[in-house]
């Protein structure tokens, strides 16, 4: 039987989310509500996706190892869609304001094909009705919800695989980073909408599970490397010379496409944040309302043609604060042995 290693409950993981998603929220509202004030370039070699993936496979792994079968769907289930469903409200809302309710009255099964993909496995399902409002996609930013349920259902299935072979995570990461990698080049024919076969692929872990995968190996030898974690600060030196110089597979510093070598300076810094200095409580998680909720504020602003990046900001911490605490904490209330007090669940 596997045995997890479990890590510090006291912990700075929900601040390190909440930067996570911050770093998304300006990044977006600053490119398309193309605000005149111009984000510091550093903040692009920060990216939140990438961040987010590696915290997912060190969170969720440990936490079917914690709560298996039932239970542990129950918990991904209360964890992730109240806060989904509520937002793909908001987002048909943002829609009806731009084309009128006569748009919903004659396009009635769009509107209930993509309501139904918005809270499924279809979140990049963006109808051609829908285009001409706002950024032309009401919430280009859940694709990552795709990819995150796929590796939730995964996750039962690699502990499975890992009892018969030890090395199935590393196994699992080369074919992923081979994907993540050469797939663009392999795989640019199109088939779906001038949508490639890696663009279908990018929806899954097939092409983020290395990413994924480090998380759980972080999560797997976490005693073993909790005593280097006060020295991971060194890991700046390299991240900065990257940030300066690096490019391709290997090196490149920004965006969701980090190379490998940057991207284990990255996390190796986010275990650092997380576990190398003293617990500071977060009383609130606004880091999954932030995430969900930008997309539709930022179409909105831009459909009453306001182009306010501070404004933005405040509407949607305000909207997470609306998720969080009428939504998601009152439903996280329903959850049974969490791995982690209430405020650092996961999604």
């Amino acid at each position: 039987m596997l045995k997890f290693n479990k890590f510090p409950s006291k912990n700075n993981l929900d601040w390190i989310r909440l930067a996570l998603a911050l770093q998304v929220v300006l990044t977006h509202a600053s490119v398309y509500l193309h605000s005149p004030l111009r984000l510091p370039n550093f903040i692009s070699n920060f990216p939140g996706v990438p961040g987010f993936f590696f915290l997912s496979g060190f969170l969720i792994y440990s936490s079917y190892l914690n709560s298996r079968g039932y239970l542990y769907f129950q918990n991904r289930f209360l964890r992730l869609f109240p806060g989904l469903i509520s937002v793909t409200i908001g987002g048909g809302a943002v829609i009806l304001f731009a084309l009128g309710w006569d748009a919903l009255k004659n396009n009635t099964s769009t509107f209930i094909i993509w309501f139904l993909s918005q809270i499924s496995l279809g979140q990049a399902y963006n109808p051609e009705l829908f285009r001409s409002v706002g950024i032309g996609i009401i919430n280009g930013s859940l694709w990552t919800i795709t990819t995150e349920i796929i590796f939730y259902l995964t996750v039962p299935l690699i502990v499975l695989l890992e009892k018969r072979f030890r090395f199935t995570v590393i196994l699992l990461m080369g074919i992923s980073f081979f994907i993540y990698t050469y797939g663009p080049f392999l795989l640019s024919g199109n088939v779906y909408r001038q949508k490639s076969f890696f663009d279908l692929l990018a929806l899954s872990p097939l092409v983020w599970g290395w990413m994924f995968g480090f998380g759980i190996l972080a999560a797997k030898y976490y005693k073993d490397i909790e005593c280097f974690i006060k020295f991971l600060p060194i890991l700046f030196v390299p991240l900065l010379f990257m940030i300066f110089f690096g490019e391709g597979f290997l090196f490149q510093p920004h965006g969701n496409r980090l190379g490998l070598f940057y991207f284990i300076c990255y996390t190796g810094l986010i275990l650092w944040f997380s576990f190398g200095f003293s617990f500071v409580k977060l009383p609130f998680d606004l880091s999954y309302g932030a995430y969900i909720w930008h997309a539709p504020i930022i179409n909105l602003l831009l459909i009453i043609k306001i182009s306010n990046l501070p404004l933005a900001v405040v509407i949607t911490l305000t909207m997470a604060a609306f998720s969080w605490f009428l939504i998601e904490k009152p439903i996280l209330k329903l959850k049974r042995q969490s791995l982690r007090p209430i405020n650092q669940e996961y999604n």
